[in-house]
């Protein structure tokens, strides 16, 4: 296609496309091993590999790599046996809510051979800079003191935290250490509130990223999609939170409910973000809470099929159960891709590889019917950045670094902004998010126990002068 000697619809280009694979598989022992493929008498082609539903992959770390972005050092940690479920433990309880000699007592609890290793890690924290040792914990009081109860805040792309009376649940949380993107003081665990439940949506690693979940509290639930829902293929969520040092998986499935004190949160089918049909289960997520709802809607939207949350009328089977939405949460990404780019074209159609496949197509027009549908009253565009510490290489983050990158991107989307056009026939309102506000800057937040960090006392942050 980049040389023009074909285009993205040309109708001989599919069988090109599965004769040529073929062909490969046959000149390959290991794939031919597994995959059975090639066209049939009456020029169908045939295309299959094994499936065994109680199988899937381990995940295993074998180290870590420390990262100090200020400095600019990496420094790894070879694990000589298989130990991550217990560093990670270990880490989780660095969340700035325990102290010195409670973190001692984990440590040596944890037997000899271990504690060595937790040793070792300590001493590069510590050498490196990576540790603050405070006098007290203000950081849970301060969040107390400037939300409300049923407040929903955001974190920055799709990480929500809805405080929940005096609990605090985490939905998506994708945080970054200081300075590792951008100039910018970004959120990082210890600077929250400790959460009494996360929840997770869907396989993507901007919303299950694993340096964040490697250093949240490892005793707190975990909610995922379940294997129910599965029609093939799955996310194996359970493999790799158990690694990561978590001990309560909740898998959840579509129409299945978390009970908490006065209300509950829905799992809701997830529709879309897959160019590939995979269709692997996904959630979305209702919060109950005492009258008043709250839709976290993140990437869903019609599928490459034309199937939707509205369409299929999962909004107003809610609607009917629940009462109407008052507040929704989605994005309005407007993505599609040639679905070699997905990271999962390997497991879709060979003759389909050069098709344009849908990865979150939410048009305002699909957007408007949503709203419509839930009854909502507010509507938060969310999930496309939202905060200036996030990298901007990827197609679906937008941030006001680069103007120029994000007209080039969003050139053949419909405006975002007209929305609220749309919305306001309905009487829903638009708000656009950014993270946080000044009250809970991550800044202001570290300094409650710990003053000016090391960079500033000793120099001016990289990138600042």
């Amino acid at each position: 296609m980049f040389s023009r000697r074909a285009t993205l619809g040309d109708p001989s280009l599919r069988a090109r496309l599965e004769d040529a694979y073929a062909e490969l598989v046959r000149s390959r022992p290991q794939l031919s091993a597994h995959i059975r493929c090639g066209r049939g008498p009456d020029g169908t082609f045939q295309w299959e590999f094994p499936l065994d539903p109680a199988k899937s992959a381990t995940i295993t770390y074998t180290g870590l790599r420390i990262f100090n972005a200020v400095a600019r050092q990496a420094m790894p940690l070879d694990f000589e046996r298989p130990i991550a479920p217990a560093v990670a433990k270990f880490l989780g309880f660095l969340d700035g809510t325990h102290t010195v000699s409670e973190v001692r007592t984990v440590a040596t609890a944890s037997g000899r051979d271990l504690e060595r290793h937790l040793g070792r890690l300590m001493d590069l924290l510590t050498k490196h800079d990576c540790l603050a040792v405070s006098a007290r914990a203000s950081v849970r009081s301060r969040w107390l003191e400037a939300t409300s109860d049923r407040d929903i805040v955001h974190l920055g792309h799709a990480a929500l935290l809805y405080r929940q009376r005096d609990s605090f649940f985490l939905f998506d949380p994708w945080l970054m250490p200081w300075f590792a993107e951008s100039a910018v003081p970004s959120l990082w665990g210890s600077l929250l509130p400790r959460p009494a439940a996360i929840f997770l949506t869907h396989d993507h690693d901007d919303h299950v990223d694993p340096p964040t979940l490697l250093h949240l509290p490892k005793d707190v639930p975990v909610v995922v999609p379940s294997r129910k829902n599965r029609r093939a293929l799955y996310f194996d969520y359970l493999a790799l939170l158990r690694e990561l040092g978590f001990t309560q998986v909740i898998e959840l499935a579509h129409g299945d409910s978390w009970k908490f004190d006065g209300g509950e949160v829905v799992s809701v089918p997830f529709f879309g973000e897959d160019p590939c049909d995979i269709e692997m289960p996904r959630n979305c997520y209702l919060i109950v809470d005492r009258g008043r709802n709250t839709l976290v809607h993140v990437d869903s939207g019609p599928t490459n099929s034309g199937k939707s949350a509205v369409k299929e009328g999962v909004i107003d089977e809610l609607v009917r159960r629940h009462g109407p939405i008052a507040t929704l949460f989605a994005s309005q990404q407007q993505l599609l891709e040639v679905r070699t780019y997905a990271a999962h074209a390997c497991l879709s159609h060979p003759g389909r590889w050069l098709e344009s496949g849908e990865n979150g197509h939410l048009t305002n027009s699909y957007l408007t019917q949503l709203a419509a549908s839930a009854k909502a009253r507010l509507f938060v565009s969310y999930a496309t950045g939202g905060a200036d510490w996030y990298p901007d290489h990827l197609s679906f983050m937008f941030s006001q670094r680069n103007p120029a990158r994000t007209a080039l991107l969003t050139a053949n989307w419909e405006p975002p902004e007209q929305l609220k056009e749309k919305l306001a026939p309905s009487g829903c309102r638009y708000h656009y998010s950014h993270a946080l506000d000044i009250s809970l800057d991550p800044l202001q937040l570290y300094r409650l126990d710990n003053g000016d960090p090391p960079f500033m006392r000793q120099a001016t942050p990289p990138g600042r002068t």
